[in-house]
């Protein structure tokens, strides 16, 4: 409850492809608001536009908000009291209302056709007007001739904007913003297939559907006073309105658009990519609100609790997928082991012992950024493909029978341990660096390269103590062999 008011706030994107992320960050804060105040959150499906319609996005839209965590009371498939909640089944209600708007004398039918459309823009190009617009050509036919017209012949239904005053609202990002109505086009509400615009469609429903605050895009902030004339020629009282601000490009400047660059926008690639919904969620929340403190880590509970929408901003967030990633980071390591095992699970090989990989977890946790790296990191568990190219066992500046040398001694001094625990290890190899006079460094990357087959990967010590004293040994002698061919720095 918002005072006495019972909260009804709603996301309706337009089913044209896959869950973007922009979209996402938009139903967080909607979500948000309606949970604080226990309040209701309703989906809604906009897809009135049938020549982009995609039928993979519904789909899209409920896994990747269910995945994300949020959840609503109101929809398509959960159904409520004001269904239908897919805008093309409610087509009949929004002809009542055009027409409506035209027996008011706020709305009137257009006869014109494509042809002399495209003609009135290219004529108003051609003088070198800023924007092209409609010339109200149709607005100047006698009501009782164009309602007996409309009987027959093709039309759409337009708005009738009044040619002077302003009109405005006190928006609760934005604060006031006014607009002249002779600045604004008479804009189509309902097209000739019957199918209504966004600027129609979108007044109805929300009035309909007991909406009591409109937290939407900023994109849809120079649209506003087309709906407000709908409102006012209606009587309906107006909701509240907040335009929050764009999820902006890498660059900074532009919103992200669905497919920015090689970056991922669509909560579908961040799944497969290994992200954790707690990160997605904390990240995004942080994307056009700040929290008033230094604390940026958040559950979606604490969420709710925090946001604000006096504290969202009225500029754009960049996009940043370092920061992402960075946030992802700090989720993995807030996982416990199993429940990082269970999230692990789609990541690695069916085949791999669940046991070792959950045993391995406490040494790649603090390397990991995304799930997807787990596999790259425990590979060398899993396989005794070892390098037979000897250039591949040597570390930078060593030839090959120094790099046989140190391996040997490391491995005699691995064998010579009675344990075969990280302290023993750790142990064992800088007895031997000191006996060679090499640097620990140099050492450890000989033995890494021997046991692994990679220059980087988790913790020396405790890789080898996870592949046991038998393979471990087993693999410096491979790389013993390996080397005592001839000297690759001679060949």
């Amino acid at each position: 409850m918002l005072g006495s008011v019972s909260v009804r706030v709603r996301f309706a994107p337009s089913p044209t492809g896959e869950l973007h992320i922009g979209s996402v960050r938009t139903t967080l804060y909607n979500f948000f608001f309606a949970r604080q105040n226990n309040g209701t959150l309703i989906l809604r499906i906009e897809d009135t536009d049938q020549a982009r319609f995609d039928p993979r996005a519904l789909p899209s839209i409920y896994d990747g908000l269910r995945w994300i965590g949020i959840d609503w009371d109101e929809g398509p498939r959960e159904g409520g009291p004001h269904g239908p909640y897919v805008q093309s089944e409610r087509l009949g209600l929004y002809q009542e209302h055009a027409r409506r708007l035209v027996e008011l004398g706020a709305a009137y039918f257009c006869f014109c056709s494509p042809e002399r459309l495209a003609q009135v823009r290219a004529a108003q190009r051609a003088r070198g007007d800023p924007v092209t617009r409609y010339d109200r050509f149709c607005r100047r036919i006698d009501a009782m001739e164009a309602a007996d017209r409309a009987t027959r012949d093709a039309h759409v239904v337009r708005l009738k904007v009044p040619d002077e005053g302003t009109i405005g609202i006190d928006d609760l990002v934005h604060g006031h913003v006014e607009w002249p109505l002779a600045s604004i086009d008479d804009q189509v509400l309902l097209k000739s297939d019957g199918f209504p615009t966004y600027q129609l469609a979108v007044v109805i429903d929300d009035h309909v559907m007991g909406i009591t605050h409109v937290l939407r895009g900023d994109e849809w902030l120079p649209s506003t006073p087309k709906h407000l004339l709908v409102y006012r020629a209606f009587g309906w009282d107006v909701p509240p309105h907040g335009h929050l601000p764009s999820v902006l490009g890498t660059e900074g400047g532009k919103k992200l658009s669905k497919r920015e660059g090689a970056a991922v926008v669509a909560v579908a690639e961040f799944r497969e990519g290994g992200y954790l919904p707690e990160a997605l969620v904390n990240y995004l929340a942080l994307v056009g609100w700040a929290p008033g403190s230094e604390d940026e880590v958040f559950t979606i509970d604490e969420l709710v609790r925090r946001w604000r929408i006096d504290q969202v901003q009225k500029g754009g967030g960049r996009w940043d997928p370092e920061r992402l990633k960075w946030f992802n980071g700090v989720w993995i390591r807030r996982l416990s082991d199993d429940e990082l095992l269970h999230r692990l699970d789609p990541f690695v090989p069916s085949e791999w012992d669940r046991a070792v990989v959950r045993a391995a977890l406490p040494i790649i946790k603090e390397r990991m950024e995304t799930l997807t790296q787990a596999k790259e990191l425990l590979g060398f568990l899993f396989t005794d493909d070892l390098p037979t190219d000897p250039t591949r066992l040597l570390p930078k500046k060593r030839t090959a029978p120094e790099t046989r040398d140190a391996i040997a001694r490391a491995r005699a001094a691995l064998a010579a341990n009675g344990a075969f625990s990280k302290p023993a290890i750790q142990a064992a190899l800088e007895g031997a660096a000191a006996q060679l006079g090499w640097k620990q460094g140099d050492v450890n990357m000989a033995v890494r390269l021997a046991v692994t087959g990679t220059n980087v990967g988790p913790p020396l010590y405790e890789s080898i103590a996870l592949l046991g004293r038998d393979r471990a040994l087993a693999r410096l002698s491979h790389a013993e062999a390996v080397l005592a061919g001839p000297d690759p720095a001679r060949s």
